[in-house]
């Protein structure tokens, strides 16, 4: 890192280190190699498959020459894998900043293929692994080439009654890569491309989707209505074809669903509980406790609507605090930066050294672009283990806030850098509570500075009372808004009017009268309904959120400790379930109702102290 390097406003990340362009030597040799890589495990598949129809009765004597390749097809995969990751990262990072880039279109496409071809050919190895007995397992996890899998092989075997044969698995893998990541990829290109004409006092501007979304954390309420507007008329442009988008992804899902549960019952809900490592029983503990705090959500929202003046509207939800000047402060990146250091620093220096280090090494991309897809996120490179945040960063606190909550996932990785890449694949829930938690700490470093304003402490108030809201209310009604719609999805396929009616019913279930109005429309612009390599991407982060407050909580009781303990505790997230981490770092169940209720009293003392305030 270079210390006196200065951290310039809107700053753009430095993809150099991983590959120079498209055209870069590197790129294309990580290509050939790919493709290599790629031909040996396709190569190992047949003599793979003879062993599938005795997987049963394999044994470490008999089949020692079934069991060596399958510790160097371990090993081939581990560096194919890490090869194709790194040039997806690079393609992602490249579209997502310009969404009209042909050649990253094209990249990611090409390289989706490839993906689905990796595991298609592992698929009869996957097999293998997950029916095989455990005396001829044991001795490939306790090789070098095995040990890293360990975990992931267990999670095959726990749910190997949901595998089909493995030439429909072949079969599905290969076919998705025209089928829902082909979705994936067509709303992508929309929201990308699209643009919107906003009315404002100056007259009329064509902004992209991106543009005109950072608006809605504007402090100008009319700025954020004619924003919310314009984005409204824009994606209404596209709604039959996001109908039709996430008719296909749900289709798709429900018959491969249909097809796993001949040999065990299998809801749709399943898939997305084995991706977070959660059970069903830990879920509903979550959303009994989510749905008794419905008001406390709606509390929040009315706490805004004294500060603000006025009933909120959905225009309103990612506002910013208004101050007495009517205008609401704006940080420039380096002030946002600085804050998002100290507070990650007040829990240890080294986070607080960390998040300088990402932003000098040009791993932060914040610049406001036309082309430049809505949202932000984190991701990595498999090669460099290099983790880079993207946002559009505009100045609002609640950008400061998503900064904190994108370093969280980059810290997150950066303490798993020494681990094999396959203990690093932590779930969705698990992947926010660090990102949650440095969301908190600098709403508590916020509030605990010595001589902090009224003003700063309304500000503190004001994301309190947004986060309870988002996590207590947006967040599970996106929930039952997704539930509802692939229970109809079942019977037959919804228009947008049938999407919007159910979208409408879920914010009038969790928001009630809090709000001037509805926003039925939320569904066409919300990305995580369109992912296709996750379901149910919405319940994990009300997760993260109270979870991320029970290991805050933490910090009390465990004083100089606890900076070890939360170590300890991410580091795991990539081999364990999320019940066995709860228990071994927190000594809590998380399928009883009442670990949640103690994570939402912390929430009920954030919105008391910004009570007070008022």
């Amino acid at each position: 890192m270079n210390p006196s390097k200065p951290i310039v406003d809107q700053p753009a990340w430095d993809l150099s280190r991983e590959y120079a362009s498209f055209d870069d030597p590197a790129f294309h040799a990580d290509l050939a190699e790919i493709n290599r890589l790629l031909g040996i495990l396709e190569g190992g598949a047949p003599r793979i498959k003879e062993g599938l129809d005795r997987a049963e009765t394999l044994d470490p004597g008999r089949d020692r020459d079934l069991l060596g390749l399958l510790q160097d097809l371990l090993a081939g995969m581990d560096s194919l894998v890490v090869l194709v990751d790194n040039l997806s990262a690079y393609a992602a990072c490249m579209a997502s900043v310009d969404g009209k880039d042909p050649v990253a279109k094209e990249y990611r496409g090409s390289l989706s293929e490839l993906g689905a071809r990796v595991d298609a050919a592992l698929a009869p190895m996957d097999q293998v692994l997950a029916r095989c007995p455990e005396a001829f397992l044991q001795p490939l996890l306790d090789s070098p080439q095995g040990g890293g899998h360990r975990f992931r092989i267990g999670q095959m075997r726990k749910y190997r009654q949901r595998l089909l044969g493995v030439e429909l698995e072949e079969a599905i893998l290969r076919l998705g890569v025209n089928g829902p990541e082909a979705w994936n990829r067509l709303y992508q290109g929309i929201v990308g491309t699209a643009s919107c004409e906003l009315q404002d006092a100056s007259g009329t501007k064509r902004l992209g989707l991106a543009q005109a979304t950072a608006l809605l954390k504007q402090g100008n309420r009319e700025v954020r209505k004619a924003a919310f507007e314009a984005l409204a008329d824009a994606y209404s442009v596209h709604e039959e074809s996001l109908a039709a988008i996430l008719n296909a992804l749900a289709g798709w899902r429900l018959t491969e669903y249909d097809m796993r549960s001949k040999l065990e019952p299998y809801h749709f809900l399943d898939a997305a509980l084995a991706q977070n490592r959660l059970s069903r029983k830990s879920l509903d503990a979550l959303f009994a406790a989510v749905d008794g705090a419905r008001d406390l959500g709606r509390r929040a929202l009315g706490l805004q609507a004294r500060l603000l003046g006025t009933s909120l509207a959905p225009w309103d939800l990612l506002a910013p605090c208004p101050e007495t000047s009517g205008e609401a402060k704006a940080y420039t990146f380096a002030e946002g930066l600085e804050l998002v250091r100290a507070s990650y620093a007040r829990i240890h220096p080294s986070m607080g050294d960390f998040v300088l280090a990402m932003a000098r090494e040009g791993n932060i991309e914040a610049r406001v672009l036309p082309n430049k897809r809505p949202g932000a996120y984190c991701t990595g490179f498999a090669k460099s283990k290099d983790a880079k945040v993207f946002q559009t960063y505009t100045g609002s606190l609640g950008d400061v806030s998503t900064l904190a909550h994108e370093l969280g996932h980059a810290w997150h990785s950066h303490l798993m850098k020494d681990l094999h890449r396959e203990e690093t694949h932590y779930p969705m829930n698990l992947a926010e509570t660090a990102s949650t938690f440095g969301e908190t700490a600098l709403a508590d470093y916020l509030a605990d500075s010595p001589g902090a304003s009224r003003a700063r402490l309304l500000e503190v108030g004001w994301s309190d009372a947004q986060d309870a809201a988002t996590f207590l209310l947006n967040i599970p009604a996106r929930f039952v808004f997704e539930k509802a719609f692939y229970e109809a999805r079942a019977e037959k396929p919804l228009g947008p009017a049938a999407l919007s009616d159910l979208m409408g019913q879920a914010w009038d279930h969790y928001y009630g009268p809090s709000l001037s109005g509805r926003d039925p429309g939320f569904w066409k612009g919300k990305l995580h309904f369109y992912m296709s390599g996750r379901t149910f991407y919405n319940f994990p982060y009300t997760f993260g959120y109270l979870f991320s407050l029970g290991v805050y909580a933490k910090r009390a009781e465990l004083g100089e400790g606890f900076h070890g303990a939360y170590t300890a505790l991410l580091r795991d997230t990539g081999r364990m379930e999320s019940e066995e981490l709860a228990q071994r770092h927190l000594g809590v169940d998380l399928g009883d109702p009442d670990f949640w209720r103690s994570s939402i009293r912390i929430v009920e003392a954030k919105l008391d102290r910004f009570e007070a305030l008022l």
